[in-house]
């Protein structure tokens, strides 16, 4: 019988697309450039919601928001709602997280043996265990100590009572620094954690599961003041070809983001500010030197499983549950919105064997799929509830599931986009989104109303309404036994 493969899930959160370096070369993060050398390269990669809580709950259970009852940032999980990671666990695999996971208020099964679950990124004001009952805490039932992360208590029992002794603030515009020494960083220590939870925990007697979540590059920007932050020196970084002005050229909800970094004239469609170059830069930086920093911690787990021969029989998945607008029309972070910098995201699937040669995958593909891909590897049957398509068919041999297209959403708006455009339809609304992604990528001018593309706008709409029935329970379960087929 085939051994069967750990599987080891890295996570960041909030990094967008073309914050990695095998996508961009201002982008330093050397692990995973490396191991892209031998791993499937999606550069189609979408989440299913621009918010962490929705797009991690899809991920979890194979499901989109809609399916699974996650819409919003404010959702949880139902308990009827079960994870791949549970369905793993009563597979035969030993299961654990340490770092991110989002799960809010569900009292659902998460489906670990194992849990170091840390949610903050930025440490508290007050590090007190009374903050246990703050903005992470878990049902009142449950005891201080299940209330507190280890990343809190590590920061208590280290001496830091305040954040403000390890962050100093920049500017207003969510650009931190970080002055402490590296390890109490966030990112450092759930890098620390993982490399110590397989140097002492895993087991050896039965295949495991890890999810390695991290925190970063998540705002605030904390990246200037870690060593990192010297790679980029005075690199000239890349400016978006778009201003805030150019969102007036969307639906009004768009104008709440703008007026949190500029100015607005809304009687003449004018903004004469939002983030300016300098600020776009320094956040940048900020941004890549946090994202190199876990890259160096990735490349630190990839080299001890190198090292204990356990590397080739691993398959590892790393992608991001969302991206950010980081400068994009002079605003920054994310919201409820179908945009590409939110939405698209990297993607890595590296086998469990070796000898792969690495290459580009341009198949549209959903972070939704994650788990009938971990199920899939695993050799554990899918069940009929989630979806199906399985990740691992890119690096095997044989016919591939192509899709045409990738369906998203945001609470109540639903988007499609395909090879060439990009359709965002807003529930009870008159206005929408309809972009030419080949001759817009940055998604400046929404042609919704364009008279020369109501019929294409059409095709993809029609497309859209197809996406949603076959997301319904049941979809497929005939009318009645006999009935005409349609």
């Amino acid at each position: 019988m085939k051994e069967r493969p750990n599987l080891l899930f890295l996570m960041t959160d909030e990094q967008r697309y073309d914050a990695a370096g095998w996508v961009n070369r201002q982008v330093h993060t050397p692990a995973l450039d490396r191991m892209a050398e031998e791993a499937v390269c999606f550069s189609r990669a979408y989440t299913t919601n621009p918010s962490c809580i929705p797009a991690r709950a899809a991920i979890f259970t194979g499901r989109y928001p809609s399916q699974c009852g996650v819409p919003g940032f404010v959702s949880s999980l139902p308990k009827k709602e079960t994870t791949f990671m549970k369905y793993l666990q009563e597979g035969g695999y030993y299961t654990a997280v340490i770092g991110k996971q989002h799960f809010w208020r569900s009292e659902i099964e998460r489906g670990y043996d194992y849990e170091d679950i840390v949610d903050e990124h930025f440490p508290p004001e007050i590090i007190t265990k009374e903050l246990a009952d703050g903005e992470f805490g878990l049902p009142a039932n449950k005891t201080v100590s299940d209330r507190v992360s280890s990343y809190v208590e590590f920061l208590a029992d280290s001496g830091f009572t305040r954040g403000s002794q390890l962050f100093r603030e920049i500017n207003s515009k969510g650009i931190y620094e970080f002055t402490g020494e590296e390890k109490y960083h966030v990112d450092a220590y759930i890098g620390d954690r993982g490399r110590e939870w397989l140097e002492k925990s895993c087991p050896d007697d039965r295949p495991w599961f890890l999810t390695l979540s991290f925190p970063g590059p998540h705002m605030p920007f904390d990246g200037i003041g870690l060593p990192d932050e010297e790679v980029y020196g005075e690199m000239e970084l890349t400016l978006p070809g778009t201003e805030l002005s150019d969102l007036f050229h969307k639906p009004p909800h768009y104008l709440d983001i703008a007026k949190k970094f500029g100015s607005l004239d809304l009687k003449n469609h004018t903004s004469p500010d939002g983030l300016t170059p300098d600020e776009i830069r320094l956040m940048k930086k900020a941004y890549y030197a946090n994202m190199t920093l876990i890259d160096r911690k990735i490349g630190q787990v990839i080299e001890f499983l190198k090292k204990k021969g356990l590397y080739d029989n691993t398959l590892i998945l790393f992608t991001s549950d969302h991206g950010d607008f980081m400068g994009d029309f002079g605003v920054a972070t994310k919201a409820q919105y179908c945009s590409e910098a939110l939405m698209r995201i990297p993607f890595l699937l590296k086998p469990p064997f070796s000898g792969f040669k690495g290459r580009r995958e341009d198949s549209f593909i959903s972070s939704v799929e994650i788990a009938a891909t971990c199920l899939t590897a695993a050799g554990i049957a899918v069940p009929d509830t989630m979806m199906g398509r399985s990740l691992t068919q890119f690096y095997e041999d044989g016919a591939k599931e192509i899709w045409p297209d990738v369906y998203m959403e945001a609470r109540d708006i639903r988007a499609i986009r395909d090879e060439h455009y990009k359709l965002i339809y807003y529930q009870n609304r008159s206005y929408g989104e309809f972009y030419d992604l080949q001759n817009d990528p940055e998604e400046k001018y929404n042609l919704w109303d364009d008279p020369l593309l109501q019929e294409r706008k059409y095709e993809l709409m029609k497309r859209l309404l197809d996406r949603m029935i076959d997301l319904g329970e049941g979809g497929k379960t005939v009318w009645n036994i006999g009935a005409p087929v349609i």
